[in-house]
């Protein structure tokens, strides 16, 4: 059980952002001039992950529009084969949000935690009124002040693939996640060809800035920036890897 939360924390350091394709004129400039929002395509991947070497579960992450105009980002991670006879902790997290200008901006992240012997369910409601997020842990609510740029820690990683789109060299984001904000930060190492079941693709490899461990993601720019390839090393060098499977709605280019 504790492998899979470890785990699925090393899946949710970065991944999954992405996907800005095409656009349709949603907002207005100041000076009255449009501005392009992305439409952004429902998708689903799968990913293997792998713990020194071992499969360990699959991962999967999907995006969806709803009919109100938002849209639902879904991660769920599981064990396989022999682990799942003894680890059957199924961990989902959903991130509800719509756009603000060309900025991603998350409604309401839930997380939940169950099937095993112990069971966690967290759920953060922003309200961008007040500019505060209420924060309830297995039903203890509370609240706190956020900034203008505030992300869940699922969110984020839609941001992340943003950025790279619109080509900024500065990843940094704040995280609403434990009752208080983190910074994250990347940086972009270069470009890399990276073997995969969808084929060889050109990727755009970035790494997370933190002392407690080396993290390294690669992007496909074919694929939206899509990750196809996460990488981590812990600190008790255990080596953690998650690696692309399938995709479906993001057909490389």
């Amino acid at each position: 059980m504790t492998t899979l939360i470890s785990l699925h924390k090393a899946v949710c350091v970065l991944f999954l952002g992405w996907l800005l394709s095409g656009g349709a004129v949603s907002a207005v400039h100041a000076a009255a001039e449009a501005i392009a929002v992305p439409k952004l395509p429902d998708f689903s991947a799968q990913y293997v992950l792998k713990r020194n070497g071992l499969t360990l579960g699959n991962a999967t992450r999907s995006l969806r529009a709803t009919k109100d105009g938002k849209y639902v980002f879904q991660s769920v991670t599981y064990a396989t084969g022999m682990i799942a006879w003894f680890v059957k902790d199924r961990i989902e997290e959903r991130s509800t949000w719509t756009f603000n200008g060309e900025q991603v901006r998350p409604l309401e992240y839930v997380y939940d935690r169950h099937g095993g012997k112990k069971t966690r369910r967290v759920k953060l409601a922003f309200d961008w009124e007040r500019m505060t997020v209420t924060n309830n842990i297995d039903g203890d609510p509370w609240r706190m002040d956020i900034p203008a740029d505030a992300q869940d820690k699922l969110l984020y990683q839609l941001a992340i693939m943003q950025d790279l789109k619109n080509g900024r060299d500065s990843l940094q984001y704040n995280i609403a996640d434990g009752g208080r904000l983190k910074n994250y930060e990347f940086e972009i190492l270069g470009e890399e060809m990276v073997n995969t079941p969808l084929g060889k693709l050109k990727t755009i490899k970035i790494e997370r800035l933190d002392d407690k461990r080396d993290t390294t993601v690669w992007c496909a720019p074919s694929l939206n920036y899509l990750p196809v390839r996460l990488e981590q090393e812990e600190s008790d060098g255990s080596h953690l890897s998650m690696d692309i499977l399938s995709v479906k709605g993001l057909p490389a280019r």
